[in-house]
């Protein structure tokens, strides 16, 4: 979805999940009335709650997702959750790629925060 630029999350089969979320105020519903026609349109109340779900497809040994996207601003709150998830050894070769990154592209968005979090974390 974030790569398609699409926050409303599909209802359908999931409309118990949903409200589940909207109780525990991750989710919110905002109903849509469109050709006569109602509907619900759920989104995540915030770009933060999406993150956290997201990170969990970051994650796994040979995962190329954080290397692919490295120069997406859309999963910049996703790299930030991995300096924290992330075993330490597989958080400092993150780091380095996103040092290279920035250092080739002048993009320091996501590295500088990256590189706080991960000093800020106690040496396993």
């Amino acid at each position: 979805m974030r790569l398609k630029d699409q926050d409303t999350l599909p209802a359908g089969e999931f409309t118990e999940e949903l409200q589940c979320l909207e109780r525990h105020k991750m989710t919110v519903n905002r109903p849509l009335v469109e050709g006569g026609k109602s509907r619900d349109d759920w989104h995540f109340r915030h770009d933060k709650i999406t993150d956290f779900f997201i990170v969990y497809a970051f994650l796994g040994p040979d995962n190329d997702k954080p290397e692919k996207h490295l120069g997406d601003a859309r999963f910049r709150g996703v790299y930030l959750q991995l300096a924290r998830l992330l075993p330490l050894n597989d958080a400092k070769a993150l780091e380095r790629k996103l040092i290279d990154y920035a250092a080739d592209t002048r993009d320091h968005t996501v590295s500088d925060t990256f590189i706080d979090l991960l000093r800020a974390r106690p040496n396993e």
